[in-house]
């Protein structure tokens, strides 16, 4: 054999060499790319689990089975609130209908404008009228200041004005 020709199959016998080690090393990344796929639709589902609320009550499982809560319920001890809002809004016991032990629900409390935790009326808005004195007035416990006249609900009820109407000087 020339020399041109014992070169020629050297450099033929490199790039099949080459090129079947690259096959296999572009096999082993595919295959830890798929692997690594695999594992991420893995965990993508284990956090989608952990975000289910079977009772849509706006707890999540996880957060029901640690504050011992029903998952199936929405409202675990039957005083008409959520568990949700006893928990994130009015900060009463979910596991107790009467969080305060004065013989009124959770719930009829803050139906009638009353703490569930005992100390008084809920403020809602703020104004320093209670909810339950908003009830009785007529105002909005959401408002401030229900027609909107820049006097408080709580300050024309106390200048002797009403409320619901502004008035004219």
């Amino acid at each position: 054999m020339k020399i041109n020709q014992k070169i020629v199959i050297i450099f033929l016998l490199i790039v099949i060499i080459f090129s079947f080690s690259g096959c296999s090393i572009r096999n082993a990344d595919n295959d830890e790319v798929e692997n690594k796929i695999e594992e991420d639709k893995e965990e993508t589902k284990q956090e989608e689990e952990k975000m289910v609320d079977t009772d849509d009550d706006g707890l999540i499982d996880d957060e029901e089975n640690d504050l011992g809560t029903d998952i199936n319920k929405s409202d675990t001890d039957g005083d008409g609130l959520t568990d949700f809002m006893e928990v994130k809004i009015y900060e009463t016991n979910p596991l107790e209908s009467d969080t305060d032990s004065d013989g009124y629900s959770d719930g009829q409390e803050v139906e009638s404008g009353y703490n569930p935790l005992g100390d008084g009326q809920l403020q809602s808005d703020k104004d320093g009228l209670g909810d339950a004195d908003e009830k009785k007035y007529g105002t909005n416990p959401e408002k401030p200041d229900t027609d909107g006249d820049g006097l408080t609900d709580k300050e024309e009820i106390d200048l002797g004005r009403d409320p619901l109407v502004v008035e004219v000087k």
